[in-house]
């Protein structure tokens, strides 16, 4: 059976010779994608006011001291960001309830628990 001609089968002439590729010079080297063009915005300077004193920082500087304060202030989603940015770089690590309370907190608890259930006998006058 002969070669056919037609969609998606161009004629041999057309073709790619083997080995050789159809874009032989490539992507040129250092060519911007999203990644490099966020760094490179993120690094350019401006003039903050903080403390009354004007200040260069970088624009990432800039914002994370925005999300810290955001979070300082008590907005829930800067502080869960933050959060979430310091446990994924391993800065803020979860502890164990168990190393949070004292080595007798049973002992405690009973005698609480003994205390307020004394307190709660005594007939009111």
């Amino acid at each position: 059976m002969a070669y056919e001609i037609g969609y998606r089968r161009p004629p041999k002439s057309g073709q790619f010779a083997k080995g050789k590729s159809g874009n032989p010079k490539g992507r040129p080297k250092g060519a911007s994608n999203f990644l490099k063009v966020l760094e490179k915005e993120l690094d350019q300077s401006i003039v903050v006011s903080e403390n009354g004193k004007k200040k260069t920082i970088t624009r990432l500087q800039a914002m994370v001291k925005r999300l810290v304060a955001g979070a300082l202030q008590g907005e829930q989603k800067a502080l869960l960001t933050l959060v979430e940015v310091l446990r994924r770089t391993g800065k803020f690590s979860e502890v164990e309830v168990e190393n949070l309370l004292p080595d007798d907190f049973e002992d405690m608890l009973e005698l609480y628990v003994a205390r307020r259930q004394k307190n709660d006998a005594k007939p009111t006058e």
